[in-house]
Order: C-alpha cells, then sequence, then structure tokens
C-alpha cells in the first residue's frame, strides 16, 4: 500500500484535531442547559424536585438546625470556647469537638439516604454544612484531616466510606494556601465493630476502644489532626480515634462531626 502523499496526514490530523476542539467547545455550552432539564436536582431529604444548586426543598431546609457556638467537650451547645457543665470534670483524648448541625428531622433521612441507600451523589449539598468547621479547623493550626474509617468488610458492603466523600467534597473549601490535605489511609478498622445505636456509652467505648489502628505513623507523627464522622452521638468513636492518634504520636487531635445527635 503507498503511503499518502506528503503532508496529507498532517492535514488530516489537525482538520480531526479542529473538529474535536470544536465538539467540546459545542458541549461545554450546551451541558449546563441540558444537565438540569436531563438530571433535574432532588431534595436531599425527601427527593422531591428543588431549584437547581438548592440542596435541600424548603419544607426540608426549615428543619436543618445549625449548632452554633457548643462545648469544647462534646459538641453539644452552650457557650462559645467553653466545656459545658457535664465536661468540665471529663477528661477528653482530643482538644475540642466540633458539630454543624443537630441530628434529626431532613437531615437523618438524608444521612440514611447517603450511607444505605448508595445515593453517593448527595456528598456535595450535605459537605456544604461540614465545609466551614474544615475552614476553621485549619485556622486552628490543623496539618491533617483524616476520615473515621470503615472496616474493610463494611466498606466493600457499602462501596464508598460516606465520610471520605463528604471530606472530598468540603475539603475544596479550604484555602488554597492551605497545606490542610485530606489523609484518606491515616486510620484502619481493624475490629469489625457491631452496630452501636443502641448501646449505653460506657459499652459503646468498651467497644471500639481497640477498633483502629494508624496505617503510617510518620504521616501523623508531630501533626495536629483533625478526625470527622458523620455523626457523632456519644463521642466514643471519635474518642478512640483520637487516642490512637495520640499514641502514634499526633501532638494533637481535634475532632468533628456533620451531625451531633441531641
Amino acid at each position: 500500500m503507498r503511503a499518502p502523499p506528503s503532508g496529507v496526514g498532517g492535514c488530516m490530523h489537525a482538520t480531526f484535531g479542529r473538529s474535536i476542539r470544536k465538539g467540546c467547545v459545542f458541549l461545554d455550552s450546551i451541558l449546563p442547559i441540558l444537565w438540569p432539564i436531563l438530571w433535574p436536582a432532588h431534595c436531599a431529604g425527601c427527593n422531591t424536585l428543588v431549584e437547581e444548586g438548592a440542596g435541600f426543598c424548603r419544607a426540608c431546609d426549615v428543619s436543618l438546625v445549625p449548632l452554633g457556638p457548643s462545648c469544647l467537650g462534646c459538641a453539644m451547645p452552650t457557650e462559645a470556647g467553653r466545656l459545658c457543665g457535664g465536661c468540665r470534670n471529663r477528661a477528653f483524648p482530643f482538644a475540642r469537638a466540633f458539630a454543624a448541625l443537630a441530628y434529626g428531622g431532613a437531615l437523618t433521612q438524608a444521612l440514611l439516604r447517603f450511607k444505605h441507600g448508595g445515593h453517593r451523589y448527595l456528598a456535595p449539598p450535605l459537605a456544604a454544612y461540614l465545609a466551614p468547621i474544615l475552614c476553621e479547623a485549619a485556622g486552628q493550626g490543623v496539618d491533617v484531616i483524616c476520615p473515621v474509617p470503615l472496616h474493610p468488610r463494611r466498606l466493600r458492603q457499602r462501596g464508598y466510606n460516606q465520610v471520605l466523600e463528604l471530606l472530598r467534597v468540603a475539603g475544596r473549601a479550604l484555602p488554597r494556601n492551605s497545606r490542610v490535605h485530606v489523609l484518606r489511609d491515616a486510620l484502619s478498622r481493624t475490629i469489625d465493630t457491631p452496630a452501636l445505636g443502641h448501646q449505653s456509652p460506657a459499652l459503646r467505648g468498651q467497644i471500639v476502644a481497640k477498633a483502629f489502628a494508624v496505617v503510617d505513623h510518620r504521616a501523623v507523627a508531630g501533626k495536629h489532626v483533625l478526625v470527622v464522622d458523620d455523626v457523632m452521638t456519644t463521642g466514643a468513636t471519635l474518642a478512640a480515634c483520637a487516642r490512637t492518634l495520640l499514641a502514634a504520636g499526633a501532638s494533637k487531635v481535634m475532632v468533628a462531626a456533620l451531625a451531633r445527635a441531641i
């Protein structure tokens, strides 16, 4: 077979390249119009149709309760920068606890759909409430942010760690010049603990006491770490993670959750 005349191949490549670029420009212009038509936005809580960019419908949005100033130990609403009456005589392995919203109402439904319904796309509307906490923690000297890990069995079953998905999105709100980074594998869950929902605070603490391990001590040694979970109930899980990190050489640990059971 004869080769094409000199220069023909180059012209064909140039023409093809221009066509591709024009196609990409066309898609960039048309997708913002087609996207809300083909994939309309839905409320994270009740799944009803909402305006594009809205995370929750109006009815669900009013059920979300921002916690505002909270106790440094349990993250329950109280005067800013203080321990509540129930925490003044308690010792915590972490320096401070943050929480964005009260667990309940539409937030509960959204988290259940997100965690157990396979609705991974709900991360952005939920992460929007977690992002300010990450920025506040970054301003207090945090070096590393890590999610509470799932046990490998549960991770295989669910398909993703819901906390890591929240951090992927919320982490984008960190200042561009921030040196804080999300370390997805800082911790591992070495014990497949049972569900803690109906356990007493004391029993919760015993169950998770040795459930975690640091994957790479060098990644956390001497670092100020923020551990994040989706829901904080008694704080037992976050406290166990904090103790594990401190034992591995972390200089300081703070904890945070998107939701706090009130």
